[in-house]
């Protein structure tokens, strides 16, 4: 029997692949198969990401890249079909975030955030729709949202507003993708807390920080990032093959009340 969670001889496209998540999402899609282009700001990052992924005997490419720029998105995809041809997978995982009170939050902190969690994944998703319609790929795309693209969330207005977007981007996504011949698959992975250096940058590095993250978890862990790659690895794969539409939360169990 095949193992339907294999991604062998597909090609992935992980954004923010430097460090968290994404570098996660692209080393695990590499040891299952993938040939991985993983894109991020920071080059030497990045470099450390293909390498973990050539250690491990994967394949992988780095493109610098900003998320915000339309015309950096035509050229990472010109990138692409000249690399690999085509792309089967993607995953829009880049993102940033802040905590504030919503009569703290400036207009132009709250533009910013929206400019990079919901223009940005915008761009993405429609230029990888472009081109797997284009090249007739039965494609999975996914976005990153949150839990807190679902539920609100104390001082993060701005970032639950920009991830309650991306959540709904997704869904319609869906709906366009699924008129294509053949299909493509669009789907959010909404995580609850993860343990990355995006939590600790915000809140710091603490036992305390860590409690409190475990405190409102029904399983009473802390997610780390491999638990997303493994929920972003179901999607890619055929084993999801009946799944889009979907807001996939992955949270331990935060968001159950």
């Amino acid at each position: 029997m095949s193992n339907p969670m294999t991604l062998e001889g597909r090609i992935a496209l992980v954004t923010g692949a430097t460090s968290g998540i994404g570098r996660e999402i692209a080393c695990l899609f590499a040891e299952e198969g993938a040939v991985v282009i993983a894109t991020g700001r920071n080059e030497d990052e990045g470099a450390k990401t293909v390498e973990r992924i050539e250690s491990a005997g994967g394949k992988g490419f780095f493109f610098q890249q900003d998320i915000t720029s339309e015309e950096n998105w035509a050229e990472l995809f010109a990138f692409i079909e000249n690399k690999t041809g085509v792309l089967d997978i993607a995953v829009h995982n880049a993102g940033a975030f802040f905590s504030k009170p919503l009569t703290e939050t400036s207009v132009e902190d709250f533009n910013w955030l929206w400019k990079v969690n919901v223009d940005a994944t915008f761009l993405g998703v429609k230029y990888t729709l472009a081109h797997m319609k284009k090249m007739k790929t039965a494609g999975s795309i996914m976005v990153m949202s949150s839990l807190a693209g679902l539920i609100g969330l104390d001082d993060c207005t701005a970032y639950c507003a920009s991830k309650a977007a991306v959540t709904q981007l997704a869904k319609v996504a869906a709906s366009e993708g699924a008129t294509y011949d053949p299909p493509v698959r669009v789907n959010s992975i909404n995580p609850g807390v993860i343990w990355t250096e995006m939590i600790t940058k915000e809140y710091g590095d603490s036992p305390e920080v860590k409690a409190f993250a475990m405190d409102g978890n029904a399983l009473q862990t802390v997610g780390e990032a491999i638990d997303i790659a493994n929920a972003a690895l179901f999607l890619a794969s055929e084993a999801s093959g009946y799944i889009t539409g979907s807001a996939f939360v992955v949270d331990g169990g935060r968001g159950v009340d």
